[in-house]
């Protein structure tokens, strides 16, 4: 790893709402007829005059727990966008534990549809952008979204790059991880559990067990598919990943030589699903942890009691802070235990994206949208908080707090666009938004930030490689399955799926960046 060099020239975030110049270019498609040569200033962006735009409709879908107050959300949300882009939306929320299997749907069938939430975990970008689903938008974005693209540092754009391109719009967040575990406060203090000092996995037992026996309403520790506790922080092992997260092909962050490596057929691996084999057989985990996709309910009722992998920005050590996301979830204070430093790596800085569908017939008009998503707070905050006085509460002109059971309320920020021009809640410190912010321009870096892989060589291979991974990942990581007998059956089927030729290749594709970045 190595600290990110402080030349002020990467730092464009430090201008995020100086007005931009309009970079004169087409789009990565040919732009429609009804494209303007004039501009007029919209909100804090340069965008073409809405009297010379025809009117669209855009096609949007992103990951949220069902809202009751949507249509009055999309309502006012094309009340503001309409008069400065001539377009509406229309908002399509899908539940987390059903996202994947409907964008799929969507890609593989060519449905058509304009925007869609992409990541490393969910909706696979890099894999989707390889094969074409996604609309490259460099030159969309210097033309039509020359704040959106001043939001994000340079260092952090290019590790979301695809072949040299840009598929999707970061949505900037907290890319500088801390990776650790979450815990109820209560309960916590109740069983004396010493949280500040707890290091490894075996540190969380006495607690986990106390929990079990004292506490028969509750589920110790929390598991979701889309958050597994191994390829959802692969930094807590020491790795970083290359392309698809759960893809084999895995550096160690450590290793001088990066070798690339089979990461579920490591020592690390191993010792993880021996110790959720431990787990899983003394209740722990949900019974169907391996198989459901249904964990918001749980959540809400404060039914989980530890949440790992948690994504930390600060050392939670120093003080008892709680929690802002899962205390707004589940009304209840936690705990915050940072294992790891501070880190971007690909996988992070590449987890939250909103790309253009290749399908979309305006994507012009999509890059304008994302514009007013990640510079004007009006947008950016109806998408996030709702309508005042009906879902918040102003508190001042930076505060809102939220109203409870109001309608509306998603809580996944990281999903619409630039989160430092949102307000703070009720739960946030005064400076959070700094400090995570100063965090991504100072946190280490992985030796590979910036290396994309490019699938072209292998796609059979990774195809055949994800039809096993769905079949053994979750029951290993869960303690399901027997790990002493399925672990060896779930390597010698990635074997035979083509494993050592997707690894073969990735070593091939990051020894010539190396070589060619002076690495």
């Amino acid at each position: 790893m190595r600290k990110r060099e402080s030349k002020r020239s990467e730092l464009i975030l430090a201008i995020l709402f100086a007005t931009a110049s309009l970079i004169s270019g087409c789009g990565s498609k040919e732009p429609a007829k009804d494209m303007p040569g004039t501009t007029e200033q919209v909100g804090a962006t340069h965008l073409p005059s809405q009297k010379d735009l025809a009117q669209v409709e855009l096609v949007y879908y992103f990951p949220s727990p069902p809202q009751k107050d949507l249509q009055a959300i999309n309502e006012e949300l094309n009340r503001l966008i309409k008069p400065k882009i001539n377009a509406t939306v229309k908002l399509n929320m899908i539940d987390l534990g059903n996202y994947d299997q409907k964008m799929n749907f969507m890609i593989a069938s060519g449905e058509p549809f304009d925007l869609a939430f992409t990541s490393t975990w969910i909706n696979n970008y890099f894999q989707n952008a390889s094969k074409g689903a996604y609309v490259a938008i460099d030159e969309l974005l210097d033309k039509y979204g020359p704040q959106t693209k001043a939001g994000v540092p340079a260092h952090i754009w290019n590790a979301a790059k695809v072949n040299g391109k840009l598929y999707g719009a970061i949505n900037y967040q907290v890319m500088a991880t801390s990776y650790g575990f979450d815990v109820q406060k209560e309960l916590a203090d109740k069983y004396h559990f010493d949280w500040k000092n707890a290091k490894t996995f075996e540190d969380l037992e006495p607690f986990l067990n106390a929990v079990k026996k004292g506490e028969t309403n509750k589920i110790p520790l929390e598991y979701s598919k889309t958050g597994d506790i191994f390829v959802g922080a692969p930094p807590l092992y020491g790795f970083d990943i290359i392309g698809d997260q759960r893809m084999p092909g895995w550096v160690r962050l450590n290793d001088k030589d990066l070798k690339v490596v089979d990461q579920y057929d490591t020592s690390e691996f191993k010792k993880l699903i021996a110790q959720s084999r431990k787990w899983y057989e003394k209740e722990y985990f949900r019974k169907d942890a391996a198989t459901t996709k249904e964990i918001a309910a749980d959540r809400k009722a404060a039914r989980y009691v530890m949440a790992m992998p948690a994504y930390q920005t600060l050392d939670s050590t120093e003080d008892s802070f709680s929690s802002g996301g899962l205390k707004a979830i589940t009304g209840v204070e936690w705990y915050r235990k940072r294992i790891t430093k501070p880190i971007i790596t690909t996988d992070r800085a590449a987890a939250t994206i909103t790309a253009i569908s290749r399908t979309s017939k305006n994507p012009e008009r999509a890059m304008m949208f994302l514009e007013l998503m990640n510079s004007d707070p009006q947008v950016a905050n109806l998408l996030n908080f709702g309508i005042e006085g009906k879902h918040y509460k102003k508190i001042s002109d930076t505060r809102i707090e939220r109203i409870k059971d109001s309608g509306y309320d998603p809580n996944f920020p990281w999903v619409f666009g630039n989160n430092l021009i949102l307000w703070k809640t009720e739960n946030d410190a005064s400076d959070a938004t700094e400090k995570w912010d100063q965090l991504n321009k100072t946190s280490d870096l992985s030796p590979i930030l910036g290396f994309t892989f490019n699938t072209e060589a292998v796609k059979s291979e990774i195809a055949q490689c994800q039809v096993v991974i769905d079949q053994y990942l979750s029951a290993l990581t869960t303690g399901t399955a027997d790990p002493d007998k399925i672990q060896p059956e779930f390597i010698d089927e990635l074997k035979k799926s083509g494993v050592d030729k997707v690894i073969t290749e990735k070593q091939k594709q990051l020894d010539e960046w190396r070589k060619a970045n002076g690495k």
